[in-house]
């Protein structure tokens, strides 16, 4: 389904840039060939489901290749975070039983030979993707999503956006992430767009020569990129981009105005959702001059939703947890016993986002009702980075908050207590963060406290910061 519609745009531009890189571009046909050669290796699915491929490169072109290969086959790509080390992938084969890995063009197999039928062509409902986000546990979750979460979401973003095969849309955002794979490179591709990549340690300096120098029309990127980037802005504007689209958290007051100043001709569209939508929800055109921060627009017709009341004190009226349902949301986070979860009986998923809507049914996003927070705009769980913490032999408590930043939102710090008879070792537990979380969860500072104080509510409090 997904490599079908692939190819049938491929063949109407066979000879147009699908996807640019530092030095070098594949055309849609080469993109095509380019697929196929490397599929090649890859297991067959045949007719037994869900096979699973993992890829552990995280290098956005070879990404981008490897979803499209293991698609091409019928199989299930499988995207892993950079910095998994190979205990945690080993934890994660027991479970998903994957058929190969995949790791640049080199594939392994893993598991039993699947079988000499011809590939499957992934059915609307068939398992298609599994990603990892941050849940309210310390683990990261994995999100099963339909085929037709991607090519609907595809086809949904890339007409909201106005996507033309003219366009060439800079995505600087980690394809590992569903605002960069879906909100940026799937959707370009889909209007027969030309995507530009940059490595995920680009610099902004290198990602505006880019926009001078090569005729991109589009930019794509959280606000917390857009914030940094207009930080190495050197004040001439970019006239020859149309469009910049922007997501995956919040916007600040003035962060629109501060965009129009650099990108005079632009238009600006703000998209908003979750991996587990697949990840967009709803979609809004932002005027500078109007700006209403937290107002996140209309949802897509195809999604049903609704707001169930909280429990929570100090909220507007009307606030509560977000429910959707409908095509592009996912099938569930997967078991240890392969199965789903996360749907209930009537197939809504209870997000964590608390919002309200107005009478025409414009929603606003009011908060999170867990402790989770984007750096950066990549999800921080607390509660994964207190985990890592404790699992040091020193720490005998730990507690992990947010401190606001200027360019990136937020950054995770943390407090500790250690064990009676333990050092200060904070440069010890600055090394064992570094090798067990992604560099965007990792504690920008690390106090070590007596104890924690006890709060009037009779629960332990974290000093501000």
């Amino acid at each position: 389904m997904i490599w079908q519609a692939f190819l049938a745009r491929a063949a109407e531009i066979p000879d147009r840039p699908a996807v640019l890189w530092d030095g070098g571009r594949l055309s849609y046909g080469e993109m095509v060939a380019t697929v196929r050669a490397r599929a090649m290796p890859l297991p067959e699915a045949g007719d037994q489901g869900a096979a699973r491929v993992l890829l552990t490169q995280a290098e956005p072109l070879e990404l981008l290749l490897n979803l499209l290969a293991c698609w091409s086959r019928g199989l299930v790509p499988v995207i892993l975070r950079e910095g998994r080390t190979a205990e945690s992938i080993a934890d994660l084969c027991r479970f998903l039983h994957p058929a190969a890995r995949m790791d640049g063009a080199a594939v392994t197999r893993i598991g039993p030979q699947v079988g000499e039928a011809p590939p499957r062509s992934l059915g609307p409902r068939d398992e298609a993707l599994v990603i990892c986000t941050s849940g309210s546990t310390a683990a990261p979750k994995l999100v099963a999503l339909p085929a037709e979460a991607i090519t609907r979401n595809a086809a949904e973003i890339s007409a909201r956006l106005g996507l033309q095969p003219q366009d060439r849309v800079a995505v600087p955002t980690p394809l590992t992430y569903m605002y960069g794979l879906m909100g940026g490179a799937m959707s370009a591709l889909w209007a027969g767009a030309s995507v530009r990549l940059f490595g995920p340690a680009a610099p902004p300096t290198e990602i505006q020569a880019a926009l001078r120098s090569e005729d991109l029309t589009v930019l794509q990127g959280p606000p917390s990129f857009l914030r940094l980037f207009l930080a190495y802005w050197n004040g001439q504007p970019f006239d020859g981009v149309r469009l910049v689209t922007t997501g995956g958290e919040q916007m600040s007051q003035d962060l629109p105005r501060q965009l129009n100043a650099a990108f005079p001709a632009c238009r600006l569209e703000y998209l908003y959702g979750m991996t587990e939508a697949g990840p967009r929800i709803s979609h809004r055109r932002i005027d500078p001059d109007a700006f209403v921060e937290g107002n996140v627009g209309h949802p897509f017709a195809h999604l049903d939703w609704r707001i169930a009341p909280v429990d929570t004190p100090g909220l507007p009226a009307g606030t509560g947890r977000l429910l959707i349902r409908g095509p592009t949301v996912f099938l569930g986070y997967i078991c240890a016993d392969g199965g789903y979860e996360g749907l209930d009986a009537e197939g809504y998923f209870h997000s964590t986002d608390l919002v309200r809507a107005d009478a025409d049914g414009t929603l606003h996003y009011v908060a999170r009702l867990d402790r989770l927070f984007k750096s950066g705009g990549k999800l921080v769980n607390p509660a994964e980075v207190e985990a890592v913490l404790l699992s040091h032999s020193a720490v005998a408590e730990a507690r992990c908050i947010r401190q606001a930043h200027p360019l990136l939102g937020f950054v995770p710090v943390a407090e500790v207590v250690l064990r009676d008879g333990s050092s200060s070792v904070v440069a010890d537990l600055r090394e064992h963060c570094r090798a067990a979380l992604e560099s965007h969860a990792r504690p920008r500072q690390i106090e070590v406290r007596s104890d924690f104080p006890i709060a009037p509510s009779g629960k332990q409090a974290i000093s501000p910061h």
